[in-house]
C-alpha cells in the first residue's frame, strides 16, 4: 500500500512538472511571437520613415534645380512655395535650422534643414544644407582628371575621380633626388566611403616586385599597365563604387578670385557696378579701387594698426617689398578681407602659433610653415607650399586654401612614429586648379577636411605619368639614418591606425566658412548620414 501511494505521488509530481514546463514553452513561444511581431513593426516604422525622408531629399532636389538664384531673400520665398507641401506630402517634419547657426540669410544663399519623421518610441532624422558652393567640398579627396592612390592611406569620406582611378600596394618617393619604390599594403576607407569613378577603376597588386606596378623610367614613375587589372581592390575595407549622378558644380577660379576682390572692396554680388566690374583682371580692378581699401606696406604696422582701421578691407603692398611675413602674433580681420599684392609667408619658428582670423587673397605665392592656426578662406593666384606645418582651426574653425598654381605639402611630421590617428595635424580643405601630387611616406600627415586636385589634361603629374591627384603613402613606421630610409611594416597590414596619410572628410565647412567660400550660380544639396533617436 505505501509503494502503490508513493508510486502515485511521483506519478503526479511527474505531471506536474511536464505540465508546468509544457506551459513555460508555451509562454516563451507566445513572448517570442509577440516579440518578434513588434520587432517586425518596428523595423518596418524605421523603413518607412526612413524612406519618406529620402523621398522628400530626392523631390527637394527636383525642386531645386528648377531655382534661379537671384538674392538670397527671394531663395526664401522660393523655398517657400514647395517645402510646406513636402511636408505635407510625405508626412515629415522640415525644422529650418539656419539662424541657429548663425548663417546671415540676407547675404548667404546656404540653408540648414533638419527633416525627420516619427518611428514608434524613436525619431529619424538628417540634416540637409542648401548651398550654391562647388561640388569639390562634397568630397575627401578627388580630382576632374585621374585618381591615383598608391600605398596604405586612411579615408574617412567620399572620392570623386572625374576620369579614371588607380590603386596600388606600393609607395613611390623621392630621396636625395633619386627616386624609390616601397611596397606596403593596399589603402583602406570608413564602410560609409563611396568611390565616385566616371571612368574606369584599376588595381595592381605588386607582389613583392613579381608584378611590378612602376618602373623608373624617364626620370619619372611610369605605370606597368599590363600588370594592373580592371578592378579595385582595398585592405580590409574599401568603398562602394558608383558612378556620380549629380551634376558636378566646377569652380571658376579666375571669376572667383574676382567676385571675392570687388566684395572685399565693397561692392555686393549682382549690384549694377558688379556687373559693369567683373569682367575686368584681378590686376586691373585692384588699381582701379584700391582707394577702397586700408593699405599698409608691411605686417608689422598690420598688426599695430588693425584696431584703428575703418570697416574698410585691408591691403598689404609695397614698391620695395615683394614679400610679407606673418610670422608671430594674432591678426583678427573679423569681417574684413586681406588682399596681398605679393607674396604671402604665414608661419613661426616656436611654440607659440601664428593666429589669423579673416579671409585673404594672394596675388603671389602663399607659403605656410610652423605651427598656425587659421579661421579662413585663402585665394591664391600662384603656388603654394606647405610645409614643415602644424595647421589647426582657430576656435575650432577651418582654412579652405585653393590654389591657381600648383599645391605642394612635404616634410609634415617628418619621421614621427608617433600615430595620432583621431587627431589631426592639418584642418582644412585644400584645392588646386593644377595637378597634385602627395608624397607621405616619411611625412605624416592627419587631414580633417578635403583634398582636391582639379587638374590639367595637357600635362601630367610631376614624376608621374598621369593627370589629376596622385598620393603616395606609405603604412608603418619610417625612420632615417645615415642619409637612408628604413620601413618597418605594421604586424599586420590591416591596421589602418599607422597609415602615414589620413583624411576625414568634414560637412561643418559649408555652414562655417560663410562669404569666403567660393561662389557658383546654382545651389547643390549636401545630405548628412542618417540619424535615429
Amino acid at each position: 500500500m505505501n509503494d502503490k501511494g508513493y508510486s502515485l505521488v511521483v506519478t503526479l509530481l511527474i505531471i506536474t512538472i511536464f505540465f508546468i514546463l509544457g506551459l513555460t514553452i508555451l509562454s516563451a513561444s507566445i513572448y517570442q511571437a509577440k516579440f518578434t511581431e513588434v520587432r517586425v513593426q518596428d523595423v518596418e516604422s524605421l523603413h518607412e520613415a526612413t524612406q519618406a525622408i529620402e523621398e522628400t531629399i530626392a523631390e527637394m532636389k527636383v525642386e531645386i534645380e528648377k531655382l534661379e538664384l537671384s538674392t538670397p531673400l527671394q531663395l526664401d520665398a522660393d523655398l517657400a512655395t514647395f517645402l510646406p507641401a513636402l511636408q505635407e506630402k510625405y508626412k515629415v517634419t522640415i525644422q529650418d535650422i539656419t539662424n541657429d547657426k548663425q548663417i546671415n540669410r540676407t547675404k548667404l544663399f546656404t540653408r540648414v534643414y533638419i527633416i525627420s519623421k516619427s518611428s514608434g518610441a524613436k525619431t529619424v532624422s538628417r540634416q540637409v544644407i542648401l548651398t550654391n558652393t562647388p561640388s569639390f567640398l562634397k568630397y575627401a579627396i578627388g580630382s576632374n582628371e585621374d585618381v591615383t592612390l598608391n600605398g596604405g592611406a586612411y579615408i574617412d569620406g567620399n572620392i570623386y575621380a572625374g576620369k579614371d582611378f588607380y590603386v596600388t600596394n606600393v609607395a613611390n618617393y623621392i630621396d636625395n633626388s633619386q627616386k624609390y619604390i616601397e611596397q606596403t599594403s593596399f589603402p583602406t576607407t570608413s564602410e560609409t566611403s563611396i568611390l565616385f569613378v566616371n571612368g574606369s577603376h584599376y588595381s595592381c597588386d605588386n607582389k613583392n616586385g613579381a608584378d611590378s606596378c612602376y618602373d623608373i623610367r624617364n626620370n619619372r614613375f611610369e605605370r606597368v599597365l599590363s600588370n594592373y587589372s580592371n578592378d579595385v581592390h582595398f585592405q580590409s575595407q574599401g568603398p562602394s563604387v558608383q558612378k556620380e549622378q549629380d551634376e558636378f558644380i566646377d569652380v571658376d577660379f579666375d571669376w572667383t578670385f574676382k567676385d571675392k576682390l570687388l566684395n572685399a572692396a565693397g561692392i555686393e554680388t549682382f549690384s549694377q557696378q558688379y556687373e559693369a566690374n567683373i569682367d575686368k583682371s584681378s590686376e586691373q580692378l585692384l588699381n582701379e579701387f584700391k582707394k577702397q581699401f586700408t593699405i599698409f606696406d608691411n605686417a608689422h604696422s598690420l598688426k599695430s594698426g588693425l584696431s584703428e582701421t575703418s570697416n574698410q578691407s585691408i591691403l598689404l603692398e609695397s614698391n620695395e617689398l615683394p614679400s610679407f611675413f606673418i610670422d608671430s602674433g594674432e591678426i583678427n580681420l573679423k569681417d574684413k578681407w586681406l588682399v596681398v599684392n605679393g607674396d604671402l609667408f604665414l608661419g613661426n619658428s616656436v611654440n607659440k602659433p601664428v593666429k589669423v582670423r579673416g579671409n585673404i587673397l594672394v596675388f603671389g605665392n602663399l607659403t605656410i610653415s610652423g605651427n598656425v592656426q587659421l579661421d579662413s578662406t585663402i585665394y591664391v593666384l600662384n603656388r603654394t607650399f606647405i610645409y614643415n606645418a602644424n595647421i589647426s582651426g582657430w576656435d575650432d574653425k577651418q582654412v579652405v586654401l585653393l590654389s591657381k598654381g600648383p599645391l605642394e605639402i612635404a616634410r609634415i611630421n617628418e619621421f614621427n612614429n608617433s600615430f595620432s590617428f583621431d587627431k589631426s595635424n592639418l584642418k582644412g580643405y585644400f584645392y588646386t586648379d593644377s595637378n597634385a601630387v602627395l608624397y607621405t611616406v616619411g611625412s605624416y600627415i592627419n587631414i580633417k577636411g578635403g583634398l582636391f586636385a582639379r587638374g590639367n589634361e595637357n600635362e601630367t603629374v610631376t614624376d608621374a605619368d598621369t593627370s589629376g591627384l596622385v598620393i603616395n603613402t606609405y603604412r608603418g613606421s619610417a625612420t632615417k639614418q645615415n642619409g637612408t630610409i628604413s620601413f618597418t611594416p605594421p604586424s599586420s597590414l590591416d591596421k589602418k591606425e599607422q597609415a602615414r596619410f589620413v583624411i576625414r572628410h568634414d560637412k561643418s565647412v559649408f555652414i562655417d566658412r560663410g562669404l569666403g567660400l567660393p561662389f557658383v550660380k546654382k545651389l547643390d544639396v549636401i545630405v548628412d548620414k542618417l540619424t535615429v533617436k
